[in-house]
Formats: structure tokens, sequence, C-alpha cells
């Protein structure tokens, strides 16, 4: 959780969103931005809600973070009526909001309502998840893999149900022991030029990879080939694969479009961040994960 957790940076959608609207100051709207991620057979997660910041404003969560709201999450059933009611509670940090029973784990192929609103705000919001099927990665990964040979660390994982017309995955690679020395060449060149800080690729991400990127296997499996671009660090890695929903796929493919990646627009044609949101902005996700660790070792 923690590894999308930090490919998905709060301050970094709302620069994104404030940045990419063509609003002079006096025009600006402060809008509700909420943050949670479901994670399949997981307690429920924290809710994390604050407002955007003009885009001259440097957002920090301790600054914007909304006190005073009243949260809940529901399981609905197959026919979208409420069968489960979760409550939330302050968690005693502003603007995080618990769960007040950890007992619950997210189901999988299930699908959770998001409600808040506020006792001195008028806004409500609403959003809504379909949990990914959970899935485990069943072979066996090479201890060692040569960084950019012809053996790509390849991922078998086991047969799922779709949740969303397709199966999207995103990998993320943690360094066990990032430094400057184990940064690979195309990472240690942006640092070097300060283009980036080494904490910019503690948790580093491939990108979306959907069913035109990966095998499917006679028996329903599936193998995907984890991108050398997603290796930022030699040496010792967790490699998590990360079964997304809709609506942080929607979120993480139309940011791309926004950083100039993904497609062609036309001149002055910018599409907006879809946030899957009513009456704010900001994701409320879910995913399924399992994770593998190898050695990414240099070149001969």
């Amino acid at each position: 959780m923690m590894a999308f957790r930090k490919f998905l940076l709060p301050s970094l959608l709302i620069l994104i969103f404030m940045g990419c609207e063509t609003l002079s100051q006096d025009d600006y709207n402060e809008y509700v931005y909420v943050e949670s991620y479901v994670v399949a057979n997981r307690a429920l997660p924290e809710i994390r809600i604050s407002t955007t910041k003009p885009v001259q404003d440097v957002y920090r969560f301790s600054d914007a973070a909304l006190t005073g709201a009243n949260v809940q999450v529901i399981l609905l059933d197959e026919n979208g009526n409420d069968e489960e009611v979760f409550s939330y509670t302050s968690s005693g940090q502003p603007g995080i909001y618990v769960p007040e029973s950890n007992t619950h784990r997210a189901l999988p192929r299930r699908t959770y309502r998001l409600d808040i609103d506020f006792d001195s705000r008028p806004e409500v919001l609403h959003a809504k998840t379909t949990v990914p099927d959970d899935f485990e990665i069943l072979n066996e990964v090479p201890e060692t893999l040569v960084y950019q040979s012809e053996d790509r660390l390849e991922i078998t994982i086991s047969a799922t149900e779709k949740t969303d017309g397709q199966n999207v995955f995103v990998f993320s690679a943690i360094a066990l022991e990032p430094t400057l020395e184990t940064l690979t060449p195309f990472y240690r060149a942006l640092v070097d030029n300060d283009d980036a800080e080494i904490a910019n690729f503690l948790v580093n991400s491939s990108g979306l990879i959907n069913e035109g990127n990966f095998d499917m296997n006679p028996d329903g499996t599936i193998t995907l080939q984890f991108p050398w671009i997603g290796v930022a660090f030699f040496e010792d890695n967790f490699v998590v694969a990360n079964s997304i929903d809709k609506n942080l796929h929607d979120l993480v493919r139309s940011q791309q479009v926004q950083l100039g990646g993904g497609t062609t627009l036309s001149p002055g044609e910018i599409p907006n961040v879809i946030f899957n949101v009513d009456g704010g902005i900001g994701v409320f996700g879910s995913l399924a994960s399992d994770t593998v660790k190898t050695y990414f070792s240099r070149p001969f």
C-alpha cells in the first residue's frame, strides 16, 4: 500500500489540477481534496481530507487539513444497496480519519462507497471503488538479475476475475539500501544534473501496464515483464505488483497526459485530470498487490 501511496503524491495531484486551470487568481475556487486507497484483504484505510491551495501557494497537508468531517465507508451489495456501514473517526491528526473498528477486511471484487459531509461546510462528497480481484505471484523469481540483460524479470500471477473491463497493473520497485552510488545510470544522471533528488526514486513506478503488455496463459494466469526503466537502484529491491481499479487507472492515465506523455494533443488542448469524486477532487481508489524480492546486479 505504501508503495502505491508514494506513487500518487497528493501535493503533486493538486499542483497538476490547479496549475492546468486557465483561471485568474480572482477566479480561484477552493475544492475539498480526498485521498484513500482500499487494499484487497487488508483493513479499511485511513481517509485524508484537505483543501486545495492557490497555485502560487506551497501545499502542505498540515496547513490544508480539514477537521469536522463526517466520514463513512459503505459496502454495497450486488444491487448497489447499502450492505454494511463502517463509521470513521478522527485519528487525532487534523485531516486524517480512521475506521472505528479494524476488524473488517476489504473484500475483493466488491464495491465500496465513500460518503463525506461536514458540520461547518456545505460540501458533500461521494465516491465508489470496486476492489480488484486478489492475486498471488506464482513463479520463483531469480535471486539475481543482471541489469538491462536479455533476461528481464518475469512475474506470473494467479488467474483473476476482471472487475472493470480489463486488468491494469503497476509495478513499484523499492530499494532496500538506496544510495547515490547504487543508482542506475539513467537516474544517476538526473540526480547529477540536479533534475531530481534521490528521494524521488526510493519507490519507483513502472507506469500503467494493460492487457496489451502482458501474456494471458492457457490456464488463466498472467505473465508480466518488469520494465528496466522501473529499476532505479542496483542491489536488493522489493518489486510490488499492483492490480489497480478504474479510478486509479483513470487518474494515472489522465495525469500522464497532463505531464505531456501518453498521447498527442491538439494545440491548446489539455484535458482535465479524471478524479471520479462527486462534490470534490482527489482519489478513492483500490488495488490488490503482492511482492517479491530480487537483486539487480551491475552489467559485467
